[in-house]
């Protein structure tokens, strides 16, 4: 049996016509309701078994602090065009999923990825 690949919940912070992420694998919050809190972001990808990618790192503070929580990739690019962007989910995008598997926060940064949890 294949395993099931992760599902995600892309936040309000991230170029929802971004092309990597038009997939049934992408949730976007601002679908969901784009008014919601970080909270209730929160609240809703672990309901729902969702992986939250975001920039905003008030989700990494939270999950370090938290005894509940969701998985998280936090984005620490700077500001990339949508083609930097774009190749860097080309060359990162394999290796942070495998790191799903056994990690519950990732840090990606332009030159690394990092596990903390």
């Amino acid at each position: 049996m294949q395993p099931v690949s992760p599902q995600f919940l892309v936040d309000v912070n991230l170029p929802k016509h971004f092309s990597f992420f038009n997939t049934p694998d992408f949730h976007h919050v601002s679908d969901i309701n784009p008014s919601m809190t970080d909270q209730e972001i929160w609240t809703y990808a672990l309901a729902n078994k969702l992986v939250i990618i975001t920039k905003d790192a008030d989700f990494y503070y939270k999950c370090i602090t938290s005894s509940n929580y969701p998985k998280i990739i936090h984005l620490q690019l700077g500001n990339l065009t949508l083609k930097e962007l774009h190749n860097y989910f080309e060359n990162y995008w394999e290796r942070i999923v495998s790191l799903l598997e056994n990690s519950t926060l990732i840090v990606a940064k332009k030159d690394k990825l990092l596990t903390i949890l």
